[in-house]
């Protein structure tokens, strides 16, 4: 079969899976929908009770959950508003209104003054000569009578029935009228404007009348000044219905709201029902005949329906290989459905109590971060319909704060994952997700005004659920590693330790080996992190890359002492066993129970590479007797590199070696032979089956003479002893 055939039946196989594989991803979602209607509804629908106004209860009922006493809180918030002081003001129209009276009293006083004067001139006695007498020393009793001044006095906007006072008015000089007005005016202004209360009228008038009575001014102006003050002192401060309102309302929200705990007891066996008791039982959803929520199995339904059905469109069009791997989606239906039933514990303990950073830890562990953050907004939105209990609180302040914690919570559980090496950092993430969840909680509670214990206690349950949580997961992260052969930080971390059994007994049986298999791993850490690969990954796959070596390590160069062994055998031989130490490797890692991952950069590191040295060792003795030289005996039978690891793996440890049998060469030198070894494994088509691009083998190309700058730098020459003697 030709190599375009096999190519075209890949394809063809490829084809006919992946519409399986969305299949199955569309049933986990459906399965993973179902179960988390159930444990929704099944939480959400309480158990309801017949009972009625007056009539004793069959059995005892306590609340579902945390739920506030509304008529003690609100007989207290009752109690409060009616403490409250009422808040007056000055009222500036009032006031406007009572100078410009109290000004219209002294225009009308004018008005008097000018009339009396022109009666008098009118009826003064005439001159010898035909004119006025202008020596007029009539009285002004006797120019207006008694009856005609008190007509004129009626026009005073004040009533003035004392003649005595009108008759002084008209007696006094303008310059003492003036007086009068600007004292009384100046002092009825400001403390009009200032603000008079009806309390203080009585004070406050009082004071003004003494300030009068000290005046300059005569005893008849002193009595119209009091008639004024009397008459346009009045109370301006007044009640200020808008501002009363607001205190009493600022008084009743700083009443902390009585609560009733989960659990509490409503209303006794054979208690007769209370309308109190009645209306808290309906306000929880708890009698029977009046649903609260009758639409909640639709509703729920339809709202689950649309968290998983967005979720598995962000699978299928943002990840698309794991929608399509049946391994990751199996991974992601147990994380998925193991943390759904969570929920429901979670839900009987407390409906604030949240198991996202349980499944949002996994997910970024197991499957990929961007999954991870998928199934975080699915989980923060479907776990915060429960957060806020049953009946009408649906939705409500703790729904909502519920669903901000989740989602900050898991970003920062992502984020401190996503870069952890040890299984203790996990614990840490999860703890740290429970802080900043927690930190939104007492922040969603001061804009809500929750009382410091309510907040404190529910920020406390969202630290606590982390960190027991976390550490649930990370005591049972190897079974979930080992049951589906997946490689995590932490576990590459552990193998990459020195310290691990089969790298011991590398450094010891093969010291050689061991050391070329440390070159390899810092070159090829360094060239997965510079293209962006799995650093970690690649440097573990290479530390093991030779492990097989460990069967015959004297068979191999860097480890034998002098003798050759390779001298007493044939070229087939030879080659047979250097080839036969990849089969070996596979068999320690299997016995050590290595991932997969590190099995297949093993596996696939030598591609199917030609064993030079002994090929050509075996043509030059074609041409003393004459043998042929099978070419397929010296090549390596594995696989060619089908990853980006696997592929700097196997130039890593085609570079180390040849540049490692060069004396003493420089950096020119060494990057030829790199060049020269990249170039030659590209002629080869060893890399035509990895992901690898140009530029990224140009930039492998540049990490590796870096790294080898550092490994082989220039030591100092130290001199002879003989010459220091």
């Amino acid at each position: 079969m030709s190599e375009t055939q096999k190519t075209t039946q890949s394809k063809k196989k490829r084809t006919q899976t992946k519409p399986k594989s969305r299949v199955f991803g569309v049933i986990v979602l459906s399965i993973s929908f179902a179960l988390a209607c159930l444990v929704s509804i099944t939480s959400l629908t309480p158990k309801r009770y017949v009972v009625s106004v007056g009539s004793p209860a069959t059995e005892s009922i306590t609340t579902p959950r945390l739920v506030e006493d509304t008529v003690n809180t609100e007989a207290l918030r009752q109690a409060a508003r009616n403490n409250v002081a009422p808040v007056y003001a000055v009222d500036e129209k009032l006031t406007d209104t009572l100078i410009s009276n109290a000004q219209s009293f002294f225009s009308a006083l004018r008005s008097f003054r000018n009339a009396a004067n022109t009666t008098r001139a009118a009826s003064a006695p005439q001159a010898a000569d035909g004119n006025a007498d202008a020596t007029d020393t009539r009285s002004w009793q006797e120019v207006i009578p008694t009856g005609d001044l008190l007509a004129m006095l009626v026009n005073f906007p004040v009533k003035i029935s004392d003649t005595a006072i009108g008759y002084a008015l008209l007696e006094a000089s303008d310059s003492e009228i003036d007086q009068l007005q600007n004292l009384v005016l100046t002092t009825l202004e400001t403390e009009l404007r200032t603000g008079v209360s009806e309390a203080d009228q009585v004070r406050v008038l009082s004071k003004i009348n003494k300030e009068l009575k000290i005046s300059t001014l005569s005893v008849w102006m002193k009595a119209v000044g009091e008639l004024v003050y009397d008459a346009y002192l009045l109370p301006t401060n007044v009640v200020n219905s808008v501002e009363t309102t607001r205190a009493q309302a600022k008084a009743a929200d700083a009443v902390e709201p009585i609560y009733i705990a989960r659990g509490a007891t409503i209303v006794e066996a054979g208690q007769t029902v209370s309308q109190e008791q009645y209306d808290m039982l309906i306000s929880l959803d708890l009698v029977k005949g009046a649903e609260a929520a009758s639409q909640l199995t639709p509703g729920t339904i339809i709202y689950l329906f649309c968290v998983f059905g967005i979720l598995g469109l962000f699978l299928f069009v943002f990840e698309p290989e794991t929608f399509s791997s049946n391994k990751q989606m199996t991974i992601l239906a147990l994380i998925l459905w193991i943390t759904i039933a969570l929920e429901w514990v979670c839900y009987i303990v407390d409906p604030r109590v949240s198991p996202a950073v349980f499944g949002v830890l996994l997910t970024t562990l197991l499957v990929s971060r961007k999954t991870a953050e998928a199934v975080n907004v699915a989980f923060a939105l479907s776990f915060a319909l429960l957060a806020g209990g049953s009946g009408n609180t649906l939705f409500g302040s703790d729904s909502i704060l519920a669903m901000a914690a989740m989602l900050v919570s898991g970003q920062m559980v992502m984020i401190i994952a996503e870069r952890s090496r040890k299984r203790g950092t996990l614990i840490a993430a999860g703890s740290l997700g429970g802080v900043a969840g927690a930190a939104i909680v007492v922040a969603g509670g001061l804009i809500l005004n929750y009382n410091w214990n309510t907040a404190l206690i529910y920020a406390g349950l969202q630290m606590a659920a982390a960190l027991i949580l976390s550490v649930f997961c990370v005591g049972m992260l190897s079974l979930w590693e080992n049951l589906f052969d997946i490689v995590t930080p932490a576990r590459l971390h552990e193998l990459a330790n020195t310290n691990h059994p089969l790298l011991k007994k590398m450094m010891l049986a093969a010291p050689g080996t061991y050391h070329h298999s440390m070159m390899v791993a810092s070159l090829a850490e360094g060239a997965a992190e510079t293209i962006g690969a799995n650093a970690l990954l690649a440097r573990t796959g290479a530390m093991y890359h030779d492990v097989g070596k460990l069967r015959r390590p004297l068979y191999f160069k860097e480890n034998q002492n002098g003798q050759n062994i390779h001298d007493t055998l044939q070229p087939e031989e030879s080659a047979g066993f250097i080839i036969a130490h990849q089969k070996d490797a596979m068999s320690y890692l299997s016995r050590y129970r290595m991932p997969s991952e590190v099995k297949r950069i093993v596996a696939e590191h030598h591609g199917t590479t030609l064993v030079t040295y002994f090929y050509y060792k075996a043509k030059q003795q074609q041409t003393q007797d004459g043998e042929p030289v099978i070419e397929r005996l010296f090549r390596y039978q594995g696989s060619l590199p089908s990853t980006k690891e696997s592929a700097i793996v196997m130039l890593a440890d085609s570079c180390e070696a040849a540049v490692r049998s060069m004396s003493e060469p420089t950096r020119d030198e060494v990057a030829e032979m790199v060049r020269k070894i990249v170039q030659g494994k590209m002629d080869d088509g060893q890399l035509k089956m990895s992901p690898l691009t140009l530029g990224e083998i140009h930039l492998i190309e540049k990490s590796f003479l870096v790294t080898f700058t550092g490994l082989m730098h220039e030591r100092i020459r130290y001199p002879a002893l003989e010459a220091m003697s």
